[in-house]
Parts: C-alpha cells; sequence; structure tokens
C-alpha cells in the first residue's frame, strides 16, 4: 500500500510539473495552413495543412474539458473539430446561415458555451458544438473582422476589431462591446487566445505579421516578435498534457482504491 502511495504521490507530481510547462500555441491562415507559434519570439513554424474539406479557415477555439480543438470556416459557414497532429478537420455542422461570416470563435469554459462573432452583422453568436447550428445573441454595431477570447481567470469575454483596432469587453447577454482601449500599434489584429500556463493573452495581426500580447485592463498591445509575412487568421493555445495528466490520475486514484 505504501509503495503505491509514493507511485501515486510521484506521478501526481511529476505531472503537475508537466502540466506547468508551457503548451503549444497554433495558428491557422486562410489557406489551411497550420503554425506552430513560439510564444517567446512570435515565429511561425509550419506543421501541416488542414484538409481541404475545411475550405477557408479562420478562427480557432480550445475546449480544456474535452481536449477538443475547434475550427471555424468562412468559405462553408461551419464548425468543424480539428485535430492538430494529423491536421483533419471533421464537420460538426453547418450554421445554419449562408450570410455568417463566422470569424471570431471562442469557448467560454464559465458557462459552457461557444461563441462565435459574424463579420456580415457584426453579430455575437452561441454555436451548438453538437450540431453546429448558430443562434444570432445580439449586434455590436460594428464592421470587419471581430475575434474573441474569454479570460478564465476573471470569467471574461473580450474582443478585438480590424475596422478600429481596439479591444472591448463583450456583453454576452446581448452582444454589446464596451470599449477598453486602442490597441495602440497594431492594424489588422486576427487571431487572440488565452494562454493558461502565463494568464496572459495573446494576439496576431496580419498587417504587421507581429505576435503581441494584450493588457485586458487598458487594451494596450505588446510586442513580443515578428510571425513573418503570412495571413495568420485563428490563434489557440493548448496546455500540455492537459488528457493525459486527468487520465493518469484517474488511473492511480483506481489503483490506490483496488489495493486498499
Amino acid at each position: 500500500m505504501r509503495r503505491l502511495l509514493t507511485l501515486g504521490c510521484a506521478i501526481a507530481a511529476g505531472l503537475a510539473t508537466s502540466s506547468a510547462m508551457a503548451g503549444r500555441m497554433i495558428a491557422v491562415d486562410s489557406s489551411r495552413a497550420l503554425y506552430e507559434i513560439d510564444i517567446t519570439t512570435g515565429a511561425k513554424t509550419l506543421i501541416g495543412t488542414v484538409s481541404s474539406n475545411a475550405g477557408t479557415t479562420a478562427g480557432l477555439a480550445y475546449n480544456r474539458a474535452t481536449d477538443t480543438v475547434y475550427l471555424t470556416s468562412t468559405g462553408n459557414d461551419s464548425l468543424y473539430t480539428l485535430d492538430v497532429p494529423s491536421a483533419a478537420a471533421t464537420l460538426v455542422g453547418a450554421y445554419g446561415d449562408s450570410a455568417v461570416v463566422m470569424h471570431g470563435l471562442e469557448w467560454d469554459a464559465a458557462s459552457g458555451v461557444m461563441w462565435g462573432q459574424s463579420s456580415h452583422n457584426g453579430g455575437l453568436y452561441r454555436i451548438n458544438t453538437s450540431t453546429g447550428a448558430a443562434t444570432l445573441v445580439g449586434t455590436s454595431g460594428l464592421t470587419s473582422f471581430t475575434n474573441l477570447v474569454h479570460d478564465p481567470s476573471t470569467n471574461s469575454l473580450y474582443a478585438t476589431n480590424s475596422s478600429t483596432d481596439s479591444f472591448y469587453s463583450v456583453n454576452r447577454t446581448t452582444g454589446a462591446l464596451t470599449l477598453i482601449g486602442s490597441l495602440g500599434g497594431p492594424t489588422n489584429p486576427n487571431g487572440i487566445t488565452y494562454n493558461f500556463d502565463n494568464g496572459l493573452i495573446y494576439m496576431v495581426d496580419n498587417n504587421t505579421d507581429t505576435l503581441y500580447t494584450i493588457d485586458p485592463e487598458n487594451g494596450l498591445a505588446t510586442a513580443v516578435g515578428s510571425t513573418g509575412t503570412g495571413n495568420l487568421l485563428g490563434l489557440v493555445y493548448i496546455p500540455e498534457p492537459a488528457s493525459l495528466a486527468s487520465m493518469m490520475i484517474g488511473l492511480t486514484a483506481l489503483a490506490l482504491r483496488r489495493r486498499a
């Protein structure tokens, strides 16, 4: 029993250490090129090409509880899941409105909702992750691309907009956006994500081709480094090793119960 307890503690401690290590920041461009982004330099490395059934690719989102990456297609007006190692996209379903250009995509762990933002009407949508169906919540009055990020540390939904180059808080009941401040440098903000390991919000801009962090208090963006020439639209952070840690801790607990 003592040896099993020791083993269980060692595995749990090891996994806790592993979980604290940096995960992977993944980006996608409109032509389905899939990249890994170095969060210390901004440099991107091509890791694959998303399967052609996804059409024109845009926003990315990550559900940490299920270890699922989601992808929005602005060409097919549909939601997909994305297997990053193989770059295979699997259709979840159509949004249900061919006018939708769902550029923004974000999983909200606090409410268990997938949010989407369409540039065709500046609308915030709730997206059914089982069917892909999108339901309009409300419109913001802004034009062009709006991208979404959920900060679980404050349970806040934020947005950037490429026509105003600014940072906003999002009202999840009405879809209204409240200005926090100008980004102060980026001129076409796109993919945005929350880093679960260091608590920072990151964003890519495909005019300046730069990776930034954003201060949610005032909206100011700070350059990390160049991503290189391209058209990055989606950005997501995947902590490591989320699902493996949960599985191993569960197996250890099971072994301890059986031996006891």
